[in-house]
């Protein structure tokens, strides 16, 4: 598994080694999520704005025949 080292200076330290006490994870475990996190909001505001893009040029399907054709009971 491949390893990030991150440097803090003693102050950036303890500022976030207090803060990340305070919701029970390690330092690490919080550098991975609000990483994972801010990748996932990313893409999220991409596929938004995607289909801003594209929405006028797209087909939509009524409710009933969305149904039928997905085959959904």
């Amino acid at each position: 598994m491949p390893t990030i080292s991150v440097y803090f200076s003693e102050s950036e330290y303890n500022l976030v080694s207090q803060h990340v006490k305070s919701k029970r994870l390690t330092i690490s475990q919080y550098i991975k999520t609000i990483l994972l996190e801010e990748i996932e909001d990313e893409y999220d505001v991409s596929i938004v704005n995607e289909y801003l893009q594209e929405k006028d040029s797209m087909k939509f399907l009524p409710f009933e025949e969305a149904i039928k054709e997905w085959n959904i009971k």
